[in-house]
Protein backbone atom coordinates (compact mmCIF):
# COMPACT_ATOMS: atom_id res chain seq x y z
CA UNK A 1 0.00 0.00 0.00
CA UNK A 2 1.04 3.17 -0.77
CA UNK A 3 2.36 6.05 1.97
CA UNK A 4 -1.02 8.23 -0.17
CA UNK A 5 -3.54 5.36 0.55
CA UNK A 6 -2.00 4.31 4.18
CA UNK A 7 -3.15 7.67 5.00
CA UNK A 8 -6.50 7.87 3.90
CA UNK A 9 -7.58 4.62 5.17
CA UNK A 10 -9.50 4.74 8.81
CA UNK A 11 -8.03 3.72 11.34
CA UNK A 12 -9.76 0.59 12.84
CA UNK A 13 -10.58 2.67 16.31
CA UNK A 14 -11.99 5.56 14.42
CA UNK A 15 -13.79 3.35 12.51
CA UNK A 16 -15.33 1.84 15.48
CA UNK A 17 -16.31 5.43 17.08
CA UNK A 18 -17.53 6.55 13.92
CA UNK A 19 -20.05 3.78 13.71
CA UNK A 20 -20.58 3.90 17.55
CA UNK A 21 -21.68 7.64 17.04
CA UNK A 22 -24.11 6.76 14.35
CA UNK A 23 -25.58 4.02 15.97
CA UNK A 24 -26.48 6.41 18.68
CA UNK A 25 -27.73 9.42 16.72
CA UNK A 26 -30.08 6.54 14.77
CA UNK A 27 -31.10 5.54 18.24
CA UNK A 28 -32.12 9.26 19.26
CA UNK A 29 -33.86 9.52 16.24
CA UNK A 30 -36.18 6.58 16.26
CA UNK A 31 -37.04 6.93 20.07
CA UNK A 32 -37.50 11.05 19.73
CA UNK A 33 -37.57 12.96 22.78
CA UNK A 34 -35.75 11.44 26.25
CA UNK A 35 -38.05 12.15 29.00
CA UNK A 36 -36.65 10.19 32.01
CA UNK A 37 -39.78 11.22 34.47
CA UNK A 38 -42.47 10.11 32.17
CA UNK A 39 -40.97 7.17 30.15
CA UNK A 40 -44.64 6.42 28.48
CA UNK A 41 -44.87 10.01 26.97
CA UNK A 42 -48.14 10.38 28.97
CA UNK A 43 -47.80 13.87 29.86
CA UNK A 44 -46.94 15.25 26.37
CA UNK A 45 -50.14 12.94 24.82
CA UNK A 46 -52.30 14.29 27.53
CA UNK A 47 -51.00 17.95 26.43
CA UNK A 48 -51.90 16.83 23.13
CA UNK A 49 -55.30 15.35 23.48
CA UNK A 50 -56.66 18.37 25.74
CA UNK A 51 -55.62 21.11 22.97
CA UNK A 52 -56.89 19.13 20.24
CA UNK A 53 -60.31 18.93 22.19
CA UNK A 54 -59.99 22.32 23.27
CA UNK A 55 -60.00 23.96 19.80
CA UNK A 56 -62.25 21.85 18.57
CA UNK A 57 -64.91 23.16 21.16
CA UNK A 58 -63.11 26.66 20.27
CA UNK A 59 -64.60 26.35 16.15
CA UNK A 60 -67.92 24.64 17.68
CA UNK A 61 -67.04 21.57 16.01
CA UNK A 62 -68.88 19.67 18.24
CA UNK A 63 -68.54 16.62 16.43
CA UNK A 64 -64.59 15.97 16.29
CA UNK A 65 -64.37 17.39 20.44
CA UNK A 66 -66.71 14.45 20.88
CA UNK A 67 -64.05 11.88 19.83
CA UNK A 68 -62.44 12.65 22.80
CA UNK A 69 -65.27 12.82 25.63
CA UNK A 70 -65.89 9.53 27.47
CA UNK A 71 -67.83 6.73 25.28
CA UNK A 72 -70.54 6.96 27.69
CA UNK A 73 -71.14 10.31 27.69
CA UNK A 74 -71.19 11.58 24.11
CA UNK A 75 -74.83 11.51 24.02
CA UNK A 76 -75.34 14.06 26.74
CA UNK A 77 -72.10 16.10 25.81
CA UNK A 78 -73.83 17.09 22.21
CA UNK A 79 -77.04 17.45 23.65
CA UNK A 80 -75.47 19.85 26.06
CA UNK A 81 -73.37 21.61 23.70
CA UNK A 82 -76.77 22.38 21.63
CA UNK A 83 -76.88 25.76 23.24
CA UNK A 84 -73.48 26.52 22.02
CA UNK A 85 -74.52 25.33 18.37
CA UNK A 86 -74.86 29.51 17.24
CA UNK A 87 -72.05 30.75 19.76
CA UNK A 88 -68.87 32.62 18.21
CA UNK A 89 -65.60 31.99 19.79
CA UNK A 90 -64.01 34.54 20.19
CA UNK A 91 -61.11 33.79 22.52
CA UNK A 92 -60.03 31.09 25.17
CA UNK A 93 -57.52 30.27 27.73
CA UNK A 94 -56.26 27.56 29.20
CA UNK A 95 -55.26 26.57 32.90
CA UNK A 96 -52.04 24.60 33.67
CA UNK A 97 -52.86 21.14 33.84
CA UNK A 98 -52.90 19.59 36.85
CA UNK A 99 -51.89 15.53 36.65
CA UNK A 100 -52.06 13.62 39.80
CA UNK A 101 -49.42 11.32 40.75
CA UNK A 102 -50.25 7.57 39.05
CA UNK A 103 -50.80 9.81 35.70
CA UNK A 104 -53.88 8.43 35.15
CA UNK A 105 -55.86 11.39 35.74
CA UNK A 106 -55.54 15.28 35.26
CA UNK A 107 -57.86 18.66 35.78
CA UNK A 108 -57.82 21.95 34.46
CA UNK A 109 -60.43 24.45 33.58
CA UNK A 110 -60.62 26.04 30.23
CA UNK A 111 -62.33 29.83 30.09
CA UNK A 112 -64.12 30.47 26.30
CA UNK A 113 -65.06 34.01 24.95
CA UNK A 114 -68.26 34.17 23.13
CA UNK A 115 -71.06 35.62 21.97
CA UNK A 116 -74.66 34.68 20.50
CA UNK A 117 -77.13 36.40 18.18
CA UNK A 118 -79.41 36.75 21.30
CA UNK A 119 -76.65 37.68 23.11
CA UNK A 120 -74.10 40.57 21.15
CA UNK A 121 -72.00 41.19 23.71
CA UNK A 122 -69.21 38.85 24.97
CA UNK A 123 -69.58 36.57 27.93
CA UNK A 124 -67.37 34.27 29.20
CA UNK A 125 -68.11 29.99 30.02
CA UNK A 126 -65.73 28.68 31.69
CA UNK A 127 -65.52 24.49 31.06
CA UNK A 128 -63.95 22.14 33.73
CA UNK A 129 -61.91 19.41 31.93
CA UNK A 130 -61.70 16.09 33.59
CA UNK A 131 -59.12 13.64 32.12
CA UNK A 132 -58.37 10.03 32.81
CA UNK A 133 -56.79 7.35 30.20
CA UNK A 134 -57.49 3.66 31.06
CA UNK A 135 -54.43 1.55 32.08
CA UNK A 136 -50.95 1.93 30.24
CA UNK A 137 -52.57 3.26 27.21
CA UNK A 138 -52.51 6.56 26.24
CA UNK A 139 -55.95 7.29 25.17
CA UNK A 140 -57.33 9.71 27.41
CA UNK A 141 -61.15 10.91 27.49
CA UNK A 142 -62.31 13.86 28.86
CA UNK A 143 -66.04 14.30 31.02
CA UNK A 144 -66.86 17.89 30.47
CA UNK A 145 -68.57 20.15 32.72
CA UNK A 146 -69.30 23.97 31.60
CA UNK A 147 -70.28 26.71 33.85
CA UNK A 148 -72.94 29.26 32.97
CA UNK A 149 -74.58 27.23 29.76
CA UNK A 150 -78.12 27.88 31.87
CA UNK A 151 -78.09 30.84 31.91
CA UNK A 152 -76.76 31.49 28.28
CA UNK A 153 -79.81 28.80 27.02
CA UNK A 154 -81.61 31.51 29.11
CA UNK A 155 -81.20 34.18 26.69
Amino acid sequence: MTHRLQRAALHPTRAALWLLALFALSLGCAAGEFRPSDPFDRQFTLTESQHRYTVYVRWSDFQRAKSFVAKDDRDAYLERMKVLEDARFTDYDSEAVELDDKKEKATLRVTYTLYTPSLPYEVEVTELQEWSRDGLTNNWQVRSTFEGLPRLAAN
